[in-house]
């Protein structure tokens, strides 16, 4: 029977989910520290230092401090950046030296199951860095706590997007250092032009346009909606389930044959 027609069940996705959970707590310290350290270290480098330069930026034609500005983006940053490397390099181990893809399959688990379980905690390390981020901008007063709960959908849906390309990364390539190559030419520029720093619109034209339509724009967007909401919100959330379904539809499809030759 083909992938695409097997119904998850609930608990083997959880099974596999907890698993990974286990060994995430049995080293619990070392996981913890960057989606934590990490944001102070940008807010700290870019907020605080750049903010005596820059000042205040304009934003939805309206301004507000650079801090409050680069807030959210730096939510989208831990999004991004744990939930692709969890799901990029630690399922590339689980799959090609760990074998762990294959254990799990020797028990009465499907292969819908394992993928759902890998996909679910790969996205669970992205909400815990965009969770943990958007804390530390609430207790730097860069973000009001009641807007952080609000801005928890838009957090799990950019995890679930970013974790899908990231298990899309680790069934094609098929070296553990091939999967530098969509970090440097797809994750790094998301990164850096998405309006994470500076709003998009200072870019020239063909790059704004380039800018627009990655994913992590979208999400950018939508967490930054307590600076005020853009006309097309519901445009940039519809886009974001698109490239959800897209990269989670081609994950499956790309890592079934690794396992079933």
């Amino acid at each position: 029977m083909s992938f695409t027609k097997a119904i998850p069940d609930t608990w083997g996705v959880y099974s596999v989910w907890w698993r990974h959970f286990q060994v995430y707590r049995s080293t619990w310290l070392v996981n913890f520290l960057p989606p934590m350290s990490e944001p102070i270290v940008y807010l700290t480098a870019f907020g605080y230092g750049l903010t005596p330069l820059v000042g205040e930026v304009a934003y939805l034609g309206d301004t507000v401090s650079y801090t409050r500005f680069i807030a959210p983006g730096m939510v989208a940053i831990g999004v991004l950046f744990q939930s692709y490397v969890e799901g990029a390099f630690s399922t590339f181990i689980r799959l090609n030296f760990q074998r762990t893809w294959q254990a799990l399959l020797t028990a009465p688990l499907s292969y819908t199951d394992v993928f759902l379980g890998d996909w679910f905690w790969a996205a669970t390390k992205g909400i815990i860095a965009g969770t943990l981020t958007g804390l530390v901008a609430a207790i730097a007063g860069l973000y009001r706590f009641q807007d952080l709960i609000l801005s928890f959908p838009p957090i799990v849906l950019g995890s679930l997007t970013f974790a899908a390309f990231g298990l899309r990364s680790a069934g094609f390539v098929r070296k553990v250092d091939q999967i530098n190559v969509p970090l440097f030419i797809v994750i790094i520029p998301m990164f850096t032009l998405c309006g994470t720093y500076f709003p998009r619109d200072t870019l020239p034209p063909t790059l704004q346009t380039i800018a627009n339509v990655l994913p992590l724009a979208a999400l950018v967007d939508l967490l930054r909606w307590p600076l005020g909401v853009p006309d097309h919100w519901l445009l940039s959330l519809l886009w974001l389930l698109v490239c959800l379904v897209g990269l989670a539809i081609a994950a499956a499809k790309k890592i079934y044959p690794l396992l079933f030759r």
